[in-house]
């Protein structure tokens, strides 16, 4: 009876945190595909993403989030991406660990507009560790050796329409409501929505080094009310910028990142909550890295005939340079 007891009451609390919105992101801007399976491939090649993020550091049992993402247009379908997605979160006594693989697919809306849309397939699973609990009755048998796992099917969509200047995407998370079998319980996976859009202002249009990106992400998953965030970069020659970024009514993040070689990008954020937490924690950080791999360009069949002319007018000029050659030297040998 007792067990059945605390049971549901670690339910009840888990269920609470569930309904609550997933991870935070303030570089939500670099790494979309964490929110919309619809982004791989926009980016033509492969993108390799880690990111980690301390939420309330100070804070006993605060959210610590690390995540590891692969993403790729196929070499000879340019137009179409797979990838790979793999987070693990940590609150509390609550761990969980999610898995999802990808697929999109692009198409072209006039000469500068385009479209993907995306889909993403794996599960959900969770951990609850109760001897880490600090309970009142310490001899307790059931507290000092249970840990509670559970399962839950999930999958993932969206659209993603972008051009060189613009950006808006949609998503939906955890739409299927995936069952989570816990011992004398049963609970779902949450629905959560998001809308993206951004700009890229470019401020000298002649030697197109600076360029401002503001942008603005909204979530929703019933019954947590909208949340908006709004983002703002400062872009120098694709290699260095600041920014900001405001979530209503939560906090205010300071950023900034670099790109070396158009390979391997950095960036870092800290968040300051403006909430009574602040009393309690000493702010958020949040790291990326991503290593970009830009796919080799694909040839037109007007290159290839070019290409091949060329080489055949390479042969008969080499052919020629011999041939002279060979008659200056019969010339010589006389």
């Amino acid at each position: 009876m007792r067990t059945k007891i605390y049971t549901g009451l670690l339910m009840l609390l888990i269920s609470v945190s569930l309904a609550q919105q997933q991870t935070l992101y303030s570089n939500f801007i670099l790494n979309q595909y964490v929110y919309n399976p619809a982004y791989a491939g926009v980016y033509k090649g492969v993108e390799i993403n880690a990111n980690y993020r301390q939420q309330w550091a100070g804070f006993e049992g605060a959210p610590q989030t690390a995540i590891f993402g692969i993403n790729g247009t196929l070499k000879k379908k340019p137009n179409m991406a797979l990838g790979a997605l793999v987070m693990n979160d940590k609150t509390g006594l609550l761990g969980r660990t999610s898995f999802h693989g990808s697929y999109s697919y692009h198409v072209k809306l006039g000469k500068k507009m385009n479209l993907g849309m995306g889909l993403s397939v794996g599960g959900v699973s969770y951990n609850v560790k109760i001897y880490n609990a600090l309970p009142y009755d310490k001899d307790d048998e059931f507290l000092k050796s249970n840990i509670l796992n559970a399962n839950a099917f999930d999958a993932n969509a969206g659209f993603y329409l972008y051009s060189k200047k613009f950006f808006f995407g949609f998503s939906g998370q955890q739409l299927p409501s995936g069952k989570i079998a816990w011992p004398n319980s049963i609970g779902r996976l949450t629905p959560h929505y998001y809308g993206v859009m951004g700009v890229n202002i470019i401020l000298d249009k002649k030697k197109q080094e600076w360029v401002v990106q503001p942008a603005i992400l909204v979530r929703f998953n019933n019954p947590v009310p909208y949340q908006p965030e709004a983002n703002l970069r400062i872009i120098y020659k694709n290699m260095f910028w600041i920014g900001g970024n405001y979530r209503l009514n939560a906090s205010a993040s300071a950023m900034f990142g670099c790109t070396i070689s158009k390979l391997v990008t950095f960036a870092y954020s800290y968040d300051y909550a403006l909430t009574s937490l602040q009393k309690y924690s000493n702010g958020s950080h949040e790291l990326l890295l991503t290593i970009s791999l830009a796919a080799k360009k694909q040839k037109s069949t007007s290159d290839k005939v070019t290409d091949a002319d060329e080489e055949e007018l390479n042969k008969i000029d080499n052919s020629m340079k011999t041939n002279l050659k060979n008659k200056k030297k019969d010339e010589d040998k006389k």
